[in-house]
């Protein structure tokens, strides 16, 4: 009986050793999510109040290029690559001009650049 018992014990112990012996892992995401649906909302000769209404305030504002927004995404899945996205919006006068990065022209409806 008393061997059984430390058995028991025994397994149960091990069990729960190699189960603190997994890592688990998160997807982590960063950035602006951009979606073609929301692109799609975007055209050239918008102003710059349009564009943040429709897509969000840029993750990176140059300073000294300031008629340049960038929008940023990266997704880190628990197990896999790391995809990073970017999108550039180029503005002249306060107005969009051109859409330049991740973007695919045929959707946007913008000469590719």
């Amino acid at each position: 009986m008393r061997s059984l018992f430390r058995l028991v014990i025994l397994i149960a112990f091990g069990a729960f050793l190699l189960d603190a012996c997994s890592i688990y892992r998160v997807a982590v995401q960063q950035g602006n999510v951009i979606t073609q649906k929301e692109l799609a909302k975007v055209h050239p000769g918008m102003d710059k109040l349009e564009v943040r209404t429709a897509l969000g305030s840029p993750m990176l504002q140059d300073p000294w290029h300031p008629d340049q927004w960038t929008y940023v995404y990266s997704y880190k899945p628990a197990y896999g690559r790391t995809e990073v996205r970017q999108i550039e919006l180029h503005f002249k006068d306060d107005r969009l001009e051109s859409i330049s990065g991740d973007v695919k022209a045929k959707d946007m409806g913008v000469p590719k650049s």
